[in-house]
């Protein structure tokens, strides 16, 4: 028994398969080469004709070009965010919840005197009746 290619590839969107506009005329040229009839089921447009070849060649650059575009707003975006967080500003999913973790400057000396006298945050933190995360966030935000 003989392999035959198949008659037909039926990809339901051609665009999202393939990386970049050469590629996708670089696989549908070596797929027709073989006698592959592609055929799409969102396009409606013959690969047979000129015009349906053409028309293909359109939608694959504008298909490339939407990708750049969208890995550009997403690098973009990051980038915005890396910098709304190294101003201090909080991103919209990291908005701080529950009371403030605030404490006093007299509370805020004694902290750093005890640790600077070598005892732990957590004792520290006991010592103070603040909880050991406060402690450590106080110390991480002001380290004295």
């Amino acid at each position: 028994m003989t392999k035959r290619p198949p008659k037909g590839l039926l990809p339901e969107e051609l665009w999202r398969r393939l990386r970049s506009a050469a590629h996708v005329l670089t696989t549908v040229n070596a797929l027709r080469r073989r006698g592959v009839k592609v055929i799409s089921l969102t396009e409606n447009f013959d690969l047979e004709t000129k015009e349906g070849r053409f028309m293909f060649a359109v939608l694959a650059a504008a298909a490339e070009y939407e990708l750049e575009l969208r890995a550009e707003r997403q690098a973009d975006g990051i980038a915005s965010a890396a910098r709304r967080e190294a101003e201090g500003r909080w991103l919209p999913s990291k908005k701080k919840t529950g009371c403030p973790t605030v404490i006093g400057p007299a509370e805020l000396a004694a902290l750093h005197r005890l640790v600077n006298d070598g005892v732990s945050v957590t004792e520290a933190a006991r010592t103070l009746k603040i909880s050991r995360s406060t402690a450590y966030a106080t110390l991480a935000a002001d380290p004295v």
